[in-house]
């Protein structure tokens, strides 16, 4: 038995997927690669496989990971070619490698998350004024907000440790959009979701984004402790 870790990215005709109907294609996948994946055991055996995050609904990305417990012999180079003829378009697995005994979770590994958004602006926010706001929004050192913690509650939390920077630029020709690149720290493997730092901004500073659907958020890359 050995383990499996994988790099995939996820792109627009996939980005309304849920992670668990994200879990239940990458099975489907396996089965149809006709790949040795070691099962759970009891009445509803489940392949032992896990991603090192959930993806959101909305949500593209270049650098996404997960792991699969394989029960024969298997290389890297079979399992990205087997697996990437079962994937649908919009999901392609662009590295893998056998994981030796020991091998830390994915989960456990991650340090930051880099974002790049292209968000609406409420109307008459300028661009000089949300400059303003984020330089601003960034000297905070303490920045509350309601977060679920690993027991499922709502607690206050401070999410200022969590942000590390936050850049926006104009977008060539529109007066309504901005690109946002955001990165974001994990600490002990919490951290905040993207859209959440931009309705705490709206929160403290009356409103500057529109947080809805029509949000492109993209992952552009997941830093790990070690080099995948």
């Amino acid at each position: 038995m050995s383990k499996i870790q994988y790099q995939f990215k996820r792109s627009t005709p996939l980005r309304f997927l849920s992670h668990l109907d994200q879990q239940r294609l990458f099975q489907r996948a396996f089965r149809r690669a006709n790949l040795p994946i070691e099962y759970s055991q009891g009445f509803n055996p489940h392949p032992k496989m896990s991603f090192a995050l959930a993806m959101s609904v909305g949500l593209t990305s270049d650098c996404e990971y997960g792991e699969v417990n394989v029960s024969e012999d298997l290389n890297s180079d079979e399992f990205l070619a087997r697996m990437n003829a079962a994937l649908p378009n919009g999901l392609q697995i662009v590295n893998a490698k056998v994981c030796e005994e020991g091998t830390s979770s994915l989960s456990s590994s991650i340090e930051k998350s880099y974002y790049l958004l292209k968000v609406k602006l409420v109307p008459e926010m300028s661009f000089l004024r949300l400059d303003e706001i984020i330089k601003s929004y960034l000297e905070l050192t303490d920045i509350k907000m309601e977060k679920r913690n690993k027991k499922g509650k709502m607690v206050e939390k401070n999410i200022r440790p969590f942000i590390e920077s936050i850049a926006v630029y104009q977008l060539d020709g529109e007066s309504d959009r901005v690109n946002i690149e955001m990165t974001l720290t994990y600490i002990d493997q919490q951290c905040v979701k993207p859209e959440r730092v931009l309705e705490s901004i709206n929160s403290l500073y009356g409103g500057a984004f529109i947080v809805d659907p029509t949000i492109e958020c993209h992952r552009q890359k997941l830093l790990l402790k070690a080099d995948f």
